[in-house]
């Protein structure tokens, strides 16, 4: 571990603008409840979730299937009436069943953007097509070549505002791009949020929680002495300039989008669901189709999973030993540090925590930075507030997660859809891309000592050693999606400090 502090920026003085030391080695570390502020220019954006607790038991299931269909419709109505007929469509669940409602209330009218890159599901591909053809929208499939990906890093990050984890988050902002000149717009509707407020991945806390142990166990190889210090935060308050942002309870919320302003006439009242019965929703037993992947090798997935273990060439398989290792094995997660006006439940805070952090900014943020309005009805209150109120019981089901919102859609989504499993979100990481040698260079010049330097708080040659590493990994590495999300967050804060134009 390093114990002397970094190296003195070029000019042998501490920088006038950029970063905050304290942010950077707070973002690595996972150190804050929020980085949505990272940037004191950034635009803030909301996420209004309702203050709800999650019914103990179901009592009548076909009640609640009802009135979350119910509530679905009304919410989705309310875009399509205030004028948005264009979807985003990938093809699982979730846009599916958003572009099939947008269809009953739009007639002939609706038109599904879909992206064609390349680690992309095969079967929600083809599960797109089919819910083009069976709900009459029009299909515009947006090709996204992965040369494009590293050119276009930079300006994503500059448009998310924050820091990109993977290659996906770059395809999104390519993807909005194309729609744009393609003519989409200027609203489109999203299905993000659906999983975060109908637990639709089984198991994502704890999934979630273990990335970030990853993450902390190699920020401490990439933080100088002095970014160990100011890590030390973990235990003192959080100052005001750091908490989510959160709008007072009992104020009422519409949609969540990135134009700032609130979807007339969305439904947005209290609804309490209803009791159920204990019937399984219609399907094969409540199992799930198997899918497929477009390529025959196992994707790395750095988003919202970790990998199996650590690889003791590349991370100690234990803590530091030092007077910070018992810190390691015993800090909260981010979505449990302390703020200012805590949500109610672990599930309502990791829920704002990994839509702020990973979810939102690319569909926002990236969206806006075309002139693109993006739209999350999963999040609207009238909706969220009846998901979140949802028993656990028919949700979570043999694995399978969304399952009573499953059965709700089952006259608007073809089986095979509505119940294939939910496949990981694939973080490809800068290995296994057919372009890895264009990935490799851009690391190099963005993570060069000169850069790394100017962040204040890294150890430039730890870092370095690091760096050389990685490029001798395989992609099936199970280091490949930890290295890559910190080399990505690296070289976004580099960036990002080489924007800047206000002091921090």
């Amino acid at each position: 571990m390093p114990t002397r502090p970094p190296k003195a920026s070029p000019q042998g003085r501490t920088p006038t603008r950029g970063l905050s030391p304290r942010a950077v080695s707070d973002l690595l570390f996972h150190a804050r409840a929020s980085n949505a502020g990272l940037r004191p220019e950034a635009d803030p954006f909301d996420v209004p979730l309702p203050r709800v607790i999650r019914e103990p038991a179901a009592r009548d299931e076909e009640g609640l299937s009802a009135r979350l269909l119910s509530a679905w419709s009304d919410t989705v109505r309310a875009h399509v009436e205030a004028g948005t007929h264009e979807v985003s469509l990938s093809g699982g669940v979730d846009s599916a069943a958003l572009c099939a409602m947008a269809a009953r209330h739009a007639p002939g009218r609706v038109r599904a953007w879909t992206m064609d890159v390349h680690f992309a599901d095969a079967v929600e591909r083809s599960n797109a097509r089919r819910m083009a053809k069976v709900t009459g929208a029009e299909l515009v499939d947006v090709l996204i070549p992965d040369a494009v990906l590293p050119d276009l890093f930079e300006r994503a990050v500059l448009a998310n505002q924050t820091v990109i984890l993977n290659a996906r988050a770059v395809a999104s902002y390519a993807f909005y791009l194309e729609a744009r000149r393609q003519g989409a717009g200027p609203v489109l509707l999203s299905g993000a949020g659906a999983d975060e407020v109908l637990q639709g991945t089984p198991g994502a806390i704890a999934s979630a929680k273990a990335r970030v142990d990853e993450d902390r166990t190699l920020a401490m190889r990439a933080l100088g002495f002095e970014g160990m210090r100011l890590v030390d935060n973990l235990r003192a308050p959080f100052p005001a300039g750091s908490r989510d942002h959160e709008t007072p309870p009992g104020v009422a919320r519409g949609a969540v989008d990135n134009s700032g302003r609130p979807l007339h006439g969305a439904p947005r009242g209290d609804q309490e669901p209803k009791p159920s019965t204990g019937h399984f929703p219609s399907g094969d037993g409540g199992r799930d189709q198997a899918v497929g992947r477009r390529e025959d090798s196992t994707p790395v997935d750095n988003l919202r999973t970790v990998s199996g273990g650590l690889n003791s060439d590349h991370a100690s398989r234990a803590p530091p030993v030092d007077n910070l290792g018992t810190v390691l094995a015993s800090l909260p997660a981010p979505w449990d540090l302390p703020s200012e006006e805590a949500l109610p439940s672990e599930e309502l805070r990791y829920a704002k925590w990994v839509l702020t952090e990973l979810i939102l900014p690319p569909e926002l943020r990236g969206a806006r930075a075309h002139g693109l309005t993006v739209r999350t009805p999963y999040l609207d209150e009238g909706f969220a507030r009846v998901a979140l109120a949802l028993p656990e019981s028919v949700l979570m089901r043999e694995g399978f997660g969304k399952w009573l919102f499953r059965h709700a859609v089952r006259s608007l989504v073809p089986d095979e859809v509505r119940l294939a499993r939910k496949t990981p979100r694939y973080g490809h990481t800068a290995l296994s891309s057919p372009v890895r040698a264009r990935w490799l260079e851009l690391y190099r010049a963005w993570l060069s000592p000169a850069r790394l330097d100017s962040l204040q708080v890294i150890d430039t040659q730890a870092m370095l050693g690091l760096l050389t590493r990685y490029f001798r990994l395989s992609p099936d590495d199970e280091q490949a999606g930890p290295m890559d999300r910190l080399l990505m967050r690296l070289m976004s804060l580099a960036m990002l400090q080489a924007h800047c134009k206000a002091p921090p």
